[in-house]
């Protein structure tokens, strides 16, 4: 049972370090966590560094998903690109109407 674990954790390292990458190319400040129970990883804006998010990997149903810490599914991890754009927009300040 050890050995699943260890591939499963593995595999949600790697899904982290490629969002980490392609938000990182955008300017964002990252880092990667391991934990016993969860993998994340820690975004931080690059104009507000008040604006942060911790988004996680984790499986449903046998498919991996990159998840915002309420809890709701950013992207599946085959579209980091995705994940990434949205996880940016969020924590990039926004001129609203005023």
């Amino acid at each position: 049972m050890t050995g699943h674990h260890d591939e499963g954790a593995a595999e949600a390292a790697r899904h982290l370090r490629a969002l980490a990458a392609d938000l990182s190319g955008r300017g964002f400040a990252t880092a990667v966590m391991q934990a016993v129970h969860f993998a994340a990883v820690n975004v931080v804006s690059p104009s507000v560094p008040k604006l942060t998010e911790r988004v996680y990997v984790a499986q449903v149903d046998g498919l991996w998903w990159f998840w915002w810490s309420w809890h709701d599914r950013i992207a599946p991890v085959h579209d980091v690109a995705a994940a990434a754009f949205k996880i940016a927009y969020v924590l990039t300040p926004h001129d609203g109407p005023v």
